[in-house]
């Protein structure tokens, strides 16, 4: 699969201190001031990275209704966690906390502040979650004729009851990208998936590795220690 990457925005938790700083991502305060204050209060943190990257790069060129994809391995799970907690102390469920649980919950709220009607896709891979994100947003392009697809990533650490099921860095942070096709002789990248490489794995998240490696254009080869494949992504000057 071939794709150009017309814009990117990385934002990191400025607390994950497992990432050195670099100029390749932001960790600035989360700026949602753009959201009518009423449905500012109700959102997770979750949700405003989630909003946060989707604003960064859909307002930066000439972008109108845009298709887009949200993915996340985990999804707002604090919320959903929480929920859980409720039904164990037979506790009543919030309308409204379930609502905003739910995966596509961002891409819904997106939609809605933005008055976007286009189609959108709420992806959950694993491990490889951001990966087939970007397979998503590759197919339609194909398959549906758009020009442009939104795709956003999203995660955050597990919840500490949670923590002991991790297998990979707790990491919290969002990613927001604009693809579309190549023409004929411009620069892409391209991603496939590679066998037997014997590359070491990583407990680094792939939505992290992906992100450095698409704001380098460099070739990368993205691996989890969960993983018996890796992803091979190559930047074609």
């Amino acid at each position: 699969m071939k794709f150009v990457v017309e814009e990117l925005a990385t934002w990191i938790k400025p607390e994950q201190r497992q990432i050195k700083e670099s100029n390749w991502f932001d960790s600035s305060v989360l700026n949602l001031s753009w959201v009518p204050a009423m449905q500012r209060r109700r959102m997770t943190s979750f949700i405003k990275m989630a909003l946060l990257s989707a604003h960064q790069v859909s307002t930066q060129g000439n972008y109108a209704n845009l298709p887009s994809v949200f993915s996340s391995r985990h999804g707002d799970f604090h919320k959903t966690s929480n929920l859980l907690v409720d039904v164990v102390n037979d506790q009543p469920l919030s309308p409204t906390g379930f609502g905003l649980s739910v995966h596509n919950a961002a891409s819904g709220l997106f939609g809605i502040i933005q008055g976007n009607t286009s189609a959108t896709n709420a992806i959950a891979a694993g491990a490889e979650s951001f990966i087939y994100a970007l397979v998503d947003g590759f197919v339609r392009l194909a398959d549906n004729d758009q020009q442009h697809i939104l795709i956003v990533h999203t995660d955050e650490p597990l919840p500490d009851i949670y923590a002991q099921y991790a297998d990979e860095q707790q990491i919290a942070h969002s990613i927001g990208l604009i693809i579309r096709a190549p023409q004929k002789g411009e620069p892409h990248f391209s991603l496939n998936k590679v066998f037997n490489t014997g590359m070491e794995k990583s407990d680094l998240p792939m939505s992290i590795q992906c992100a450095k490696a698409l704001y380098e254009r460099s070739n990368t080869l993205l691996v989890h220690n969960t993983l018996e494949h890796d992803w091979q992504l190559t930047y074609h000057a």
